[in-house]
């Protein structure tokens, strides 16, 4: 990305600073050095309320600083803060004060808006989190309720089996005594006529 390039991209990120701009009581004048194989050039500037970015060397600077066109990009987007550009070395002073730089920051688009949306989609990740913590357990439960109607399915067949055995039994036993009786009552007609005959 060339000098030019990139002023049209700081003025887009800049343009809806022009209320800000006219709250700056003095004037605020950094050139940038962009590193690259050009060496190329550009101004921020705020002068009796507006701002002008321009891709040329500005000579009675406040603030002289050097870095990458990428990195000068993402400070004025708003992707990385003036403070963490300079203790980070993505931007190196070399000469003028420092402040003169940070003023500009005021004019950068906040970031603050989207990490508030990042906060509720933390939030929401959060108690999806918790949802999906406590669904084992409910999973448990609603586990155990079959495991526990099949150990009194179990119980009431073994109940069932027993109770047809007994019954089977009993019938055996029955039909048993029933034999016995029919048997019985085949002898005593005939101790009858032996008894008749007597």
């Amino acid at each position: 990305m060339n000098n030019v390039e990139l002023v049209k991209k700081i003025e887009g990120y800049l343009k809806s600073s022009a209320s800000k701009a006219k709250k700056f009581e003095d004037l605020v004048a950094v050139t940038i050095s962009l590193i690259s194989e050009n060496n190329e050039d550009l101004y921020v500037e705020v002068k009796d309320g507006k701002i002008s970015v321009a891709p040329y060397s500005y000579n009675d600077y406040g603030c002289a600083v050097e870095a990458s066109a990428e990195s000068i990009d993402k400070i004025f987007s708003g992707a990385v803060s003036f403070d963490k550009a300079l203790s980070d070395g993505l931007v190196r002073v070399c000469g003028g004060d420092v402040a003169k730089f940070k003023a500009l920051e005021v004019l950068v688009p906040s970031k603050k808006a989207p990490a508030k949306k990042t906060a509720a989609k933390a939030e929401t990740a959060k108690t999806t989190k918790k949802a999906a913590a406590k669904a084992p357990a409910k999973t448990t439960k609603a586990a155990k309720a079959p495991a526990k109607a099949e150990a009194k399915a179990e119980v009431k067949a073994e109940t069932k089996a027993e109770v047809k055995a007994e019954a089977v039994k009993a019938e055996a036993v029955k039909a048993t005594a029933e034999k016995a009786v029919e048997k019985a009552a085949e002898k005593a007609p005939a101790a009858k006529k032996c008894c008749k005959k007597k």
